[in-house]
């Protein structure tokens, strides 16, 4: 388990303002690494990566947990930065129709131009409520982070707009329809077989295109959609495992059991008496990457 920088600080996320810059200044993160990041640069200029890939503000940036580039900011640039927890990026994304978007989206770092958007109005107030809620003592609430992060998800979703090769695009919409079936079926643990039926594709195909985009098998993909399902449930709510089993689809909590220590290593129980810790000491249960998950 990986401490916060500050234990005092909302487990969930953290927010973290940069001040203009006076010469250029390398933005140091002051969240823990399996944060993804949220950063909206409100005027300026700011240098990503290695090769100092320019971005002009205003802008909105992601870069998914475990993937923090070196980010320079240039004189007179100024930004907020959020660093984000996986449990509240799950909660946020929710299981919508616009869901499988999202995940897609936040699989890979991107930056979102506000320039010309009316839009940017509204990511500067959610950013500040965003950081209210962070530091304000009775307030922390999970929920309101996460109806912020949602809307400034859904505002980056519209305005971004990523390049696909065109001999990709086919194999990308299967993937993407693929997604919207698990999200719908993976409480009814459908076969592989019956996804790819669903899909009118063959079940090799299927197989290439998820070993090809993700790298992982559509079983994989399944498995992980419902080990985040048991995890935000073991975290956030008081169900018992034998409801959550009951709700995941499982015959019994015992099966639930086996399928969750086999996929995480822990057994439910255990892994609810590590996510009871983060409001004591600031400490997370170990978690896979949002971007892992389909």
């Amino acid at each position: 388990m990986k401490k916060l920088h500050n234990s005092a600080t909302s487990p969930y996320a953290i927010c973290q303002v940069e001040r203009e810059a006076l010469k250029p200044r390398t933005l140091r993160r002051r969240f823990s690494e399996d944060f993804a990041t949220l950063l909206q640069l409100e005027r300026g200029k700011l240098q990503v990566g290695d090769d100092g890939q320019e971005v002009p503000g205003p802008a909105l940036c992601f870069w998914p947990s475990m993937q923090f580039p070196r980010i320079t900011l240039a004189p007179g640039a100024s930004a907020k930065v959020l660093g984000i927890s996986d449990t509240l990026i799950l909660d946020a994304v929710g299981s919508q129709a616009e869901s499988v978007h999202l995940r897609m989206m936040i699989e890979q770092p991107f930056q979102v131009a506000l320039k010309i958007d009316p839009r940017f109005s509204h990511v500067e107030s959610l950013f500040e409520w965003f950081a209210f809620e962070t530091k304000v003592p009775h307030h922390r609430s999970p929920m309101m982070q996460s109806a912020y992060l949602r809307c400034l998800l859904i505002i980056a979703l519209r305005v971004h707009a990523p390049k696909v090769e065109n001999e990709n695009t086919k194999r990308s919409e299967v993937l993407r329809r693929f997604r919207h079936l698990v999200e719908i079926h993976y409480r009814d643990h459908w076969k592989v077989s019956e996804y790819a039926e669903a899909l009118g594709v063959e079940y090799d195909r299927l197989h290439r295109i998820c070993k090809r985009h993700t790298e992982r098998t559509p079983s994989i993909l399944v498995h992980e959609r419902l080990i985040a399902e048991a995890k935000a449930r073991l975290e956030n709510t008081g169900q018992s495992v034998k409801e959550i089993a009951n709700a995941l689809g499982f015959a019994d909590d015992s099966r639930f059991g086996h399928f969750f220590k086999k996929n995480t290593g822990v057994s439910p129980g255990a892994y609810r008496k590590y996510a009871s810790q983060l409001d004591m000491d600031g400490y997370r249960p170990e978690s896979g990457n949002f971007a892992d998950w389909p």
